[in-house]
């Protein structure tokens, strides 16, 4: 017999130099699971600190779980203790554990603990907001789409789709609107006040959206210095490029940030699990496009998100993709776990006439979004 501290699911059993060796007697009819056991402990009247047992005839482990004194002798209440008696059976079988002390898997949600209704917010932005968007403020940044009917060999159906840099479009619009002398009518025929009464230049553009990129970095088609508008051509005073297929019109942009985990995660290697809702959850703040509740699967043990997006520089229609990867460059854009769509041209109004068309700020913010605005404030 022990004094031996253990728990109830354990396969563990003591050191048997550690016990104390007894004789025993059995009284009664007993079932091998539980029976009690008579003691002659001597005469002196001091309660048996023993708390297990081991009956070699029996090949048995025994807990003690009581005891008490009947005319002179001490009897012990045994029940089987089954790990301990079969603990090599069971080593050798294959299981399955819920839960073990010596070994563990971080992948399975333990629901045994307890959680406290506490919350950590972390927040972390994207790495290198400049490969997305590039511009920082509205004046003179960004890249400027038009579409103008007009004589040209690289147009799409009866539009060509011009890019440029928005000083560019600004002298642009001034150059037609400042003065009727590129119409090329003698003033002897129409005065020049019922020229600029009759002829409106800006209806011969179609569309007009402005991107929040950079045309310094736009290389998307042939360059260009003059604009075919009708039936006039007008010089521009630095480079344009000429979106003169659809595939050309399409640019992509692509950035990635790093996935705030779950702390305790990462510092107990028992709680990888924690990453998992409804431990952790995680939102993506991407304006235009929205603000969306992640899937915690699909970021879990991940350690970068990945953010693809793609747009049509004709009609400003984009499509932005998530995807996540344990290392930079290992995004799968085919396999996106997150596909939606979202809008990040802004519209500039441009059939209204006005001589003092100065910089176009004013225009934008007349013509653009509350979304597209916050979209600048925020790179």
């Amino acid at each position: 017999m022990w004094s031996f501290d253990k728990k109830r699911n354990s396969t563990k059993i003591p050191e048997e130099s550690a016990g104390r060796v007894f004789n025993g007697e059995l009284k009664q009819e007993f079932t091998i699971t539980g029976l009690e056991v008579t003691f002659n402990l001597g005469k002196e009247l001091y309660a048996p600190t023993y708390n297990y047992a081991y009956i070699p005839n029996l090949r048995r482990y025994y807990f003690i779980t009581d005891w008490y004194y009947e005319a002179g002798l001490w009897v012990a209440v045994c029940a089987v203790d089954v790990l301990a008696t079969f603990k090599t059976e069971i080593g050798n079988s294959i299981q399955y554990v819920t839960r073990a002390y010596s070994d563990w898997d971080p992948n399975i949600i333990d629901t045994a603990y307890i959680t406290r209704a506490e919350g950590i917010v972390r927040d972390n932005d994207v790495l290198s907001p400049d490969l997305f968007w590039g511009a920082s403020a509205w004046s003179d940044s960004g890249t400027v789409v038009i579409g103008v009917v007009g004589a040209n060999a690289s147009s799409i159906g009866a539009v060509t789709y011009y890019a440029m840099a928005m000083s560019t479009f600004g002298a642009f619009m001034d150059s037609m609107l400042s003065g009727i002398s590129w119409a090329n009518i003698s003033a002897s025929e129409i005065s020049e006040e019922l020229q600029k009464a009759l002829i409106n230049p800006t209806q011969y553009i179609v569309s007009c959206k402005w991107f929040p990129i950079l045309f310094s970095s736009f290389h998307q088609g042939a360059i260009t210095y003059q604009i075919e508008l009708g039936w006039w051509s007008f010089p521009l005073i630095a480079s344009a490029q000429v979106l003169s297929t659809v595939s050309s019109a399409w640019i992509s942009r692509e950035s990635y940030l790093t996935i705030p985990h779950n702390p305790q995660s990462r510092t107990n290697p028992r709680l990888a699990y924690l990453d998992l809702a409804p431990y952790s959850s995680y939102m993506l703040k991407f304006l235009p496009f929205g603000i969306f509740q992640l899937d915690t699967t699909e970021l879990y043990d991940k350690t970068y998100l990945g953010m693809r997006v793609e747009s049509n520089l004709m009609t400003g229609d984009s499509v932005l993709k998530l995807s996540t990867s344990g290392a930079l460059g290992g995004f799968n854009w085919e396999n996106s776990f997150l596909v939606t769509e979202g809008q990040i041209g802004v519209t500039i109004p441009v059939g209204q006439i006005a001589a003092d068309i100065g910089k176009y700020k004013n225009a934008l913010i007349a013509g653009g979004s509350t979304a597209i605005a916050e979209i600048i404030d925020r790179t």
